[in-house]
């Protein structure tokens, strides 16, 4: 239950604090505007390898109280996800042609393995 009242029963600001891990692509960029719409989101921080500067700027411009930051790069991945609440990972490469179901799984597993040791 993402309710107000388990932000401050762990004693924590209300609000939960949310980086999108691949929050430039095609379910990453409505993801963020769902979640800076959410008033229990308080930090919302979007990650991805491109095109993150124009996402953040996009959902920044939306009247809610969360604070919305970007980041670009493997090299910021550990700041976008210091002190989150919710880490949601999106991040992935679509079916190619000539790709089994197994070579698409094996790359994807691949990044969210790299995700994850950040």
């Amino acid at each position: 239950n993402l309710g107000w009242e388990n932000c401050r029963a762990k004693g924590a600001s209300p609000g939960f604090k949310v980086a999108i891990l691949g929050a430039a692509g095609g379910i990453g960029q409505p993801l963020s505007m769902l979640m800076k719409m959410n008033p229990v989101v308080s930090v919302l921080h979007l990650y991805d390898v491109v095109n993150t500067p124009g996402v953040t700027a996009d959902i920044s411009h939306m009247d809610t109280g969360a604070v919305v930051r970007g980041f670009l790069g493997k090299d910021k991945l550990d700041e976008a996800l210091t002190g989150m609440d919710l880490v949601i990972i999106l991040a992935s490469v679509p079916l190619k042609p000539g790709m089994t179901r197994d070579d698409l799984f094996n790359v994807n597993a691949g990044i969210v393995r790299t995700l994850c040791e950040g």
